[in-house]
């Protein structure tokens, strides 16, 4: 069993965790919703992700929770350079959300004291 925490700087970890969620509210959400499974299909093709899916918060219909796998942080980065990223920076422009919350995190894998 592995210990999973903080152990390096962002740019040398090992996996990179992000959570996004947005406050579209239902009528946008409902009018995008093609382009985010087209996003998510896209991203999920990307070297370096190794998963990404989105939900609609069943206790709040008005907001989309996300979230990013990637092998690193470069693989992160990297992700914003592609021409699927620019499109949908496009289409959040055009649907500006409400509000948005994103956090990164460190996900590397450490070995733990109890660990063989």
């Amino acid at each position: 069993m592995g210990y999973f925490g903080v152990r390096e700087f962002p740019w040398k970890a090992e996996m990179i965790v992000v959570t996004v969620k947005v406050d579209w509210g239902q009528e946008t959400i409902q009018e995008i919703l093609p382009e985010l499974k087209k996003h998510v299909e896209i991203t999920l093709q990307e070297p370096g992700c190794d998963d990404f899916l989105f939900a609609v918060d069943v206790n709040n219909p008005d907001i989309v929770v996300a979230t990013e796998v990637y092998k690193d942080y470069p693989a992160h980065e990297d992700h914003f350079k592609t021409a699927q990223w620019g499109h949908f920076s496009g289409i959040m422009e055009k649907y500006p959300p409400r509000s948005i919350d994103v956090k990164t995190y460190d996900a590397s894998e450490t070995r733990h004291a109890l660990d063989d």
